[in-house]
Order: structure tokens, then C-alpha cells, then sequence
């Protein structure tokens, strides 16, 4: 059928993971809607309700954050729901260990410091001209391992 388009959070929300882990931000970029809400107050305290997609792939990939070279990650997705909220919007909710270690150099060989954080993921998906993307994140942190706290450096 034309103007059908096929829908496939799971893979939206898989892309989000590696493009995160990996620190391909082009790949992250491709995924997100044009604007985004962001509601990051149990990670960093602050909450966006139209943040460009642009910004939110700068605050991702600063070097305060994701970003910093001495920092990997691997978010693990576990079980999901979907809720169909409208015909062009999806909100889904996944399991989730974010796995992060820093390390005190670029061989990474001495690790620095781990800190592991176990989350609800909420994601929002919208249909725009027909393509569905990312437009919302909303972590629910349950708890965190290690020193979490010590994973990401102060963003200037």
C-alpha cells in the first residue's frame, strides 16, 4: 500500500544503543525526529520538552558526557512493551543496563573507574512524512553500581 509506512521501534531503539556505544553520532542523527523531549532528570537533572535534534546529538556526544574518548558504554536492552498512542505515535518501554567504564588513558588499559546504571528506557516514536523516528527519552532510574558517579567528567 503506498503512504504505509513500516514500523520498527525495536530497531529504532536498537540504533540508539550502538549509535551511543559506538559513538557514531551520524547514525544517531539519522533516527532522531526533528525535535525531541528529553526528560533526563534522574541522569542529569534537566528536562527539554522541544530540544533540536542537533542539540541533543551535541549533548550526547560532548566529551563531558558519551562523547569522552576515555569513557565506553554498552546499554543492553531487555524486555519492552509498545503503547500505540495515535496512528503516527508509539511510546515503548524498555529494560535497560546502561554498562559504562572510564579509563585513565587512551590505551585503556587501567580502568579508572565503573559505574553501572538499571533503568526503565521510555522512548517516544512519531511517524513524520512518513518515516518513524525517535522523539522522546525518558529514563526511570531504579539504581546504580560502582561509582556511576565518577563515570563522566564536568561538561564546561
Amino acid at each position: 500500500m503506498m503512504g504505509v509506512s513500516k514500523v520498527d521501534p525495536a530497531a529504532i531503539t536498537f540504533d540508539w544503543a550502538e549509535s551511543l556505544d559506538t559513538k557514531d553520532w551520524t547514525r544517531l542523527e539519522s533516527i532522531l525526529a526533528p525535535q525531541l523531549t528529553v526528560d533526563y532528570t534522574e541522569v542529569t537533572g534537566q528536562n527539554w520538552d522541544a530540544m533540536p535534534a542537533q542539540d541533543f546529538v551535541a549533548m550526547v556526544s560532548d566529551p563531558g558526557f558519551i562523547g569522552d574518548p576515555l569513557v565506553d558504554s554498552q546499554h543492553f536492552i531487555g524486555a519492552f512493551k509498545y503503547e500505540t498512542v495515535s496512528e503516527d505515535c508509539i511510546v515503548g518501554s524498555h529494560q535497560l543496563r546502561a554498562a559504562h567504564q572510564r579509563y585513565t588513558g587512551s590505551d585503556k588499559k587501567v580502568v579508572e573507574a565503573k559505574g553501572h546504571c538499571h533503568a526503565l528506557m521510555q522512548h517516544t516514536y512519531v511517524r513524520i512524512e512518513g518515516e518513524w523516528k525517535l522523539a522522546g527519552l525518558k529514563p526511570k532510574v531504579y539504581w546504580t553500581e560502582f561509582d556511576f558517579d565518577k563515570i563522566f567528567k564536568s561538561r564546561s
